[in-house]
């Protein structure tokens, strides 16, 4: 029976793993990092069929997985530790050679593991190469994925695709441009990628609540017109943009053409049931088949029965494509809709 480490952002891992048990009812789940990190079992599903439903439809609060194939003890010291990971490395042979591999090292904050993720991997990358593996950081045919918790050291070797995720942990990097206006845009970005879905294919967009302009900057940055709508100045850099048009008003205020747009974002800090009211009002503004980015705040400490209802509340108008969170979400998730025709 396959087990796996299963990651989600502090604090929704019991969401996950409630989310994982709903869908999976033979399922077993324990945790290992309070509020982030845990093991969980198939049971008798075979694992690959199990890797093809999460793959399929993902579920929203998992943001990462890899399979354990070893485990070693933390309390022998470090020459234990190191040789238990270069004994995995080498046991992987048959499997990496000829491949590109990335290794990926993680521990939890009470973990005892004696090194850090860099020592970790370079650890276990002369193995690989003397198997005839190509090393780098990302974009690889396999991972070996290396997890430290507070008394164990899990070990697994997947396939990126097969991880929901090639970042190690599912973290998400992007780098802060001298000239990005908020973090927030970090979040459009990761949607994007996740989600698969490039922003430069639409023409006119429609940013509410887009003050100080992180979302909007990005549209810009993708060749699109954007509507920017927010009573609160944009930043000074957007000023002036010939895409952009600034409507100084709320977002519950604004009325707009039919099919106007073939794109809505919304990333506003409101009660996601105002939010949902709101767009599910302007999406007549919106062309047959448009998409919607649409944060949804969990305010409520309730997330999936908070995310059933809203799911209910914007299938009226709209059709859900995808709802996941981010890395770069916080107490909130991200939604991918398309307006109904």
């Amino acid at each position: 029976m396959m087990e796996f480490i299963g990651t989600a952002n502090p604090g929704f891992a019991p969401y996950a793993m409630d989310e994982l048990r709903r869908r999976f009812p033979a399922l077993t789940v324990s945790g290992l990092a309070p509020g982030e990190t845990f093991r969980f079992a198939a049971g008798a599903r075979p694992e690959r069929e199990l890797i093809a439903e999460l793959r399929r439809d993902e579920p929203v609060f998992l943001r990462h997985l890899f399979p354990i194939e070893a485990e070693a003890g933390l309390d022998g010291g470090p020459e234990a530790v190191a040789d238990a990971m270069t004994r995995f490395a080498a046991s992987c042979a048959d499997r990496v050679r000829g491949k590109t591999v990335a290794v990926q090292v993680r521990k939890s904050q009470d973990s005892p593991f004696p090194f850090g993720s860099a020592e970790g991997r370079d650890l276990m990358v002369p193995a690989l190469t003397e198997a005839g593996a190509g090393i780098a950081p990302r974009g690889t045919d396999l991972i070996l994925s290396v997890y430290a918790s507070k008394k164990t050291l899990y070990m697994g070797l997947s396939a990126p695709e097969d991880n929901l995720s090639d970042w190690p942990g599912g973290a998400v990097r992007f780098r802060r441009d001298d000239g990005l206006i908020s973090r927030a845009a970090f979040k459009l970005l990761e949607a994007e990628q996740a989600f698969g879905l490039p922003l430069s294919r639409f023409t006119n967009a429609l940013d509410l609540g887009a003050a100080p302009g992180g979302w909007t900057s990005v549209l810009l940055e993708r060749g699109l017109k954007v509507t920017a709508v927010d009573p609160a100045e944009m930043a000074e850099s957007l000023k002036g943009h010939p895409r952009l048009r600034h409507l100084r008003r709320n977002a519950a205020e604004v009325d707009f053409a039919p099919g106007s747009f073939d794109l809505l974002v919304c990333d506003m800090s409101w009660d996601p049931y105002h939010t949902c009211r709101i767009v599910s009002n302007l999406a007549p503004a919106l062309s047959a088949g448009a998409s919607a980015l649409i944060t949804l705040k969990l305010m409520h400490r309730k997330p999936l029965q908070t995310i059933s209802a809203l799911k209910a509340e914007y299938g009226k108008a709209f059709e859900i494509v995808r709802i996941k969170q981010l890395f770069h979400n916080r107490e909130e998730v991200t939604m991918w809709v398309r307006r109904k025709a």
